[in-house]
């Protein structure tokens, strides 16, 4: 079978599960806090491609934007070569998922499957409407990170369905930027075929679908930073589904910040020895934003390591939700896996939800898990208070104290630098806004 028919016989499977899945709802157990059916209009459309420049400036519109790294730029939904920057290295390959693949990404895309179902990554791959695949070749440490920058316009029913895929070969090393901007597009040139938008396009909100499949071989090792600021009224589907081989490593930062509605979802398999998983996830929301991380790691071999922190700072009628499965397969002895999740409620009308679970068929394995949600201790801000501090300064001083521990676990770096100063100025704009 050629290349090119076997993608589409895993588009059409993809699509065939999708069909018998339907959009999550919450009637799913996994999908019970964020009902995707009810949230999404029924007559979601491809969106206009757009080929003119794009405006990236602004406020906290780029917040990776002075972090030296290559750049791959999605204009919404389209990748845009012509205005990215790709790596200059031979060991780091890019391949358009719209033209001829070569044979490690014809090998490798739609072919994992998460240990859970996953109908958004089924519906990304079906109706794909741009995607690019990248392979970090064996023993290379990347010095330059690799940014992912996504900048949409907020159109009432546009879908933007993306795939990525990511292979890292054996010892590879990246650090992968990933940022979502929903924000104005600079108008087409005079005679361009540019941007087919209404007059109220950018006014309604759309859909991000995204779904990335990693496969990481021995030794590899990605770091991911993510931040989420998409448009105020855009809904963002992101599904990681990734599979860790021996002594391979994932540690991820996910921020969801602006946008209406949003889940980010990571299923990862730990299919070898001394797999690790690493994951620290911020929701910082107000108004009525609605945040799901929601992760699934899957011990399926013996000495895995998995460690999840969720936290979230929550005001005005805003809800955050925290789901961390583990599963430990039977054989599955020496697993390590810990989960913390914390929520902040900054007023009585915030809502959190948090779901840890631990699904155990080993012996031999430490597993724990831990929840707490609440406002602001009354006995600390008194202490400061009685000190002379005002209150509004002494709310932010335990705000920003709440969220220590999480930064403190962002990976050294200036990609970690530009998410730590993201939350920070993030959280004072909410405290700001409450």
């Amino acid at each position: 079978m050629s290349a090119a028919a076997t993608i589409a016989a895993r588009r059409r499977e993809a699509e065939t599960r999708f069909a018998a899945e339907g959009l999550p709802h919450r009637r799913i157990e996994a999908w019970h806090y964020t009902d995707l059916r009810r949230a999404l209009p029924d007559d979601l459309h491809p969106p206009a491609p757009f080929a003119g420049a794009v405006m990236r400036d602004g406020g906290l519109t780029d917040p990776f934007a002075g972090v030296e790294a290559d750049t791959l730029v999605f204009a919404n939904g389209f990748y845009r070569a012509d205005i990215s920057r790709l790596p200059e290295t031979p060991a780091i390959q890019i391949a358009d998922l719209s033209g001829p693949l070569p044979d490690w990404a014809e090998r490798a895309l739609g072919a994992s499957r998460g240990p859970e179902a996953a109908p958004m990554a089924d519906l990304a791959l079906a109706r794909q409407t741009s995607g690019i695949a990248i392979r970090v070749s064996h023993n290379f440490h990347a010095e330059r990170p690799l940014h992912l920058a996504f900048v949409n316009r907020s159109a009432s029913g546009e879908a933007r369905h993306i795939r990525i895929l990511l292979v890292l070969g054996t010892d590879a090393h990246l650090t992968l930027l990933e940022s979502h901007a929903g924000i104005p597009l600079l108008p087409p040139q005079a005679g361009g075929d540019g941007d087919r938008r209404s007059p109220e396009g950018g006014q309604n909100g759309g859909l991000t679908n995204l779904a990335v499949e990693l496969h990481a071989e021995a030794n590899a090792r990605l770091t991911h930073l993510k931040i989420a600021n998409d448009a105020a009224d855009d809904i963002h589907v992101a599904t990681l589904l990734g599979t860790l081989h021996a002594n391979a490593t994932y540690d991820a930062a996910i921020v969801a910040g602006q946008g209406a509605l949003a889940r980010h979802e990571t299923q990862l398999k730990l299919a070898q020895r001394m797999g690790h998983a690493r994951m620290t996830g911020f929701a910082i929301l107000g108004g009525r934003q609605h945040a799901d991380i929601t992760a699934v790691i899957d011990h399926a071999v013996r000495e895995g390591r998995s460690d999840l922190v969720f936290k979230n700072v929550l005001a005005g009628r805003a809800r955050g939700v925290a789901q961390g499965r583990i599963i430990v397969r039977e054989g599955a002895i020496g697993t390590d896996s810990r989960q913390q999740t914390r929520a902040l409620l900054l007023s009585r009308t915030a809502e959190a939800d948090a779901k840890p679970e631990l699904e155990i068929h080993a012996d031999d394995v430490v597993c724990s898990h831990g929840a707490a949600i609440g406002d602001l201790d009354a006995d600390a801000l008194f202490y400061l208070r009685s000190r002379g501090i005002p209150l509004a300064q002494a709310r932010a001083l335990l705000t920003e104290a709440f969220l220590e521990e999480a930064l403190d676990r962002l990976p050294a770096g200036p990609g970690a630098d530009a998410m730590r100063a993201f939350v920070l100025a993030r959280l004072h704009a909410l405290e700001a806004a409450s």
